[in-house]
Formats: structure tokens, sequence, C-alpha cells
């Protein structure tokens, strides 16, 4: 999955937000190490790695292109 630095600045509060367990060190993003942050995402809200990157992609789709509009 593709996410860039702006993606996640938009994303990150919204992850924060849904899963209130999420702190700003379990949602730092480095480039090309986005199974780390999958890894991390997974063992904190409890859910499979396909779920995360499943929540992740519809978050994109849906608050990305609404600020293209």
């Amino acid at each position: 999955m593709n996410i860039s630095g702006y993606q996640w600045s938009v994303l990150k509060p919204l992850l924060k937000q849904r899963f209130t367990q999420l702190s700003d060190e379990d949602l730092i993003f480095e480039r090309g190490k986005e199974l780390e942050l999958f890894m991390r995402l997974e063992r904190k809200i409890g859910k499979p790695q396909e779920d995360v990157a499943r929540i992740i992609k519809g978050m994109q789709q849906c608050y990305l292109q609404q600020s293209l509009l």
C-alpha cells in the first residue's frame, strides 16, 4: 500500500480519533517501513494486518478523495 507523507498527515488524526488507544509513537510513519507501521497497529488495535490495511485504504478513498473535490 502506498502512503505519502501528505496522506499520512491527514489519516493519522482520523486513526487516532477512531482508535483512541493509539499514541503518536504508534502512528510514526517512515517511507519504506509501512510493514512495521501495520504490525504496530495490528498489535495495538487487535485486528489482523489485512483489516488494518483495509481500514487505512478505506480512509484514503473516503477522506482523501473528498478533499480533492
